[in-house]
């Protein structure tokens, strides 16, 4: 089922025409007559060939004593699994579809929905991962045309929800776009000069579901945590490891502590994605010192792309055996938030095109490694 067609779904009014007239007991002529149309229009609007002029609405919705929204069956808030569907629907129609068809719908699914603000966010990270793919003439036009639009969107949610966790994840999202914007100053007086202190609610809730009993629901909790907090940490390393280039043995001890976090927890399967980007940061900084090390991580990333299958999803492992119940709440559940082949093909890009890489060409370990990159692309 297409997303287009999920719309459709939720505005079932010629239903609502055909089973309002039935409780008032009157024939399609004699709403036709009331409404000033054909029995044929009023008969076509109850099989959903057609709909009513909008300037009917608020005549059918008088005769039949209800809302205009009651009237279209219109329901402003989607659950997780229609946000899901509607996400992966708009994602993988990136590759069928006119970049402009989907930012169309992308726009049009937003104004529909723009009260179910954990909707909102979703679309807004859709624009933040794939606006490469939207209509523009340069990167730097769509990065700010993009982001601009996103962090509207966020403020939004911000502004006018009343759930913390809306706002809070709304208030990071909008710093995110305004750090792509390189807005420095904007993204400090958002989110503050300090890091605050964390204090993590998953103990406390994971010892509540052990009170009562229920520790499978415990398990869950805190395994569900362990994989946000993992994931986080080998993040964080990541964007670490380029603040240290001036700092080659604490360059290299932090590269040695995230390999050893990701060989603990098994990230090459549980999460390659989050293991390559940690990898080419690694990379890219040996590269810039001209370090032949780059080479052998480079092989490294060849090796976790041959071994993952594609295309990608989340799931658990036998360490993390419950937390896939924690996947399917998710609003975007399981899958990945940009399309995973384009990920990977995006990993090889910045491999195969960086120069950074190519002023390694003279070593003899380079041109093996770049022949397997460029495998691995042509089997796409």
């Amino acid at each position: 089922m297409n997303s287009e067609r999920m719309i459709a779904m939720r505005m079932n009014l010629g239903s609502v025409i055909a089973e309002k007239r039935k409780e008032k007991k009157i024939t399609q002529q004699e709403l036709a007559e009331f409404v000033g149309v054909s029995k044929a229009a009023v008969s076509k609007w109850e099989t959903g060939l057609t709909y009513p002029d909008i300037t009917l609405l608020p005549l059918l919705a008088a005769y039949f004593d209800m809302s205009i929204d009651s009237l279209l069956n219109y329901e402003p808030q989607l659950t997780n699994k229609e946000i899901q569907h509607i996400y992966a629907s708009l994602k993988s129609s990136f590759e069928t579809k006119a970049p402009m068809e989907v930012l169309t719908s992308i726009r049009s699914f937003v104004h529909r929905y723009y009260s179910c603000h954990p909707f909102v966010l979703q679309m807004g990270l859709l624009l933040i991962n794939h606006f490469d793919q939207l209509p523009g003439d340069t990167q730097e036009e769509k990065t700010q045309r993009y982001m601009t639009e996103a962090r509207e969107w966020f403020v939004h949610v911000r502004t006018q929800s009343k759930e913390p966790e809306h706002i809070v994840q709304a208030t990071k999202l909008e710093a995110y776009t305004l750090l792509i914007m390189e807005e420095a100053e904007q993204v400090l007086e958002i989110l503050g000069e300090t890091v605050p202190a964390s204090f993590p609610i998953e103990s406390l809730i994971a010892g509540a579901f052990q009170m009562k009993g229920e520790n499978g629901r415990a398990i869950e909790t805190l395994q569900s945590a362990l994989f946000q907090y993992i994931s986080v940490m080998l993040s964080l390393l990541t964007n670490y490891l380029q603040l240290l280039l001036d700092q080659p043995e604490k360059f290299k001890e932090t590269i040695r502590r995230g390999n050893q976090l990701a060989i603990t927890f098994d990230l090459k399967k549980l999460n390659p994605i989050l293991l390559i980007n940690f990898q080419l940061s690694a990379a890219y900084g040996f590269a810039q010192k001209g370090d032949g090390e780059a080479l052998e991580i480079l092989n490294e990333i060849a090796d976790t792309l041959s071994q993952t299958q594609f295309p990608l999803d989340f799931h658990g492992d036998t360490y993390f055996d419950q937390i896939d119940p924690w996947f399917d709440e998710l609003e975007t559940g399981n899958q990945t938030p940009r399309d995973s082949m384009m990920v990977k093909n995006d990993f090889i890009a910045m491999i195969i095109d960086h120069p950074m890489f190519l002023a390694l060409e003279d070593q003899e370990l380079f041109q093996k490694i770049n022949n397997r990159f460029k495998q691995l692309k042509k089997m796409e």
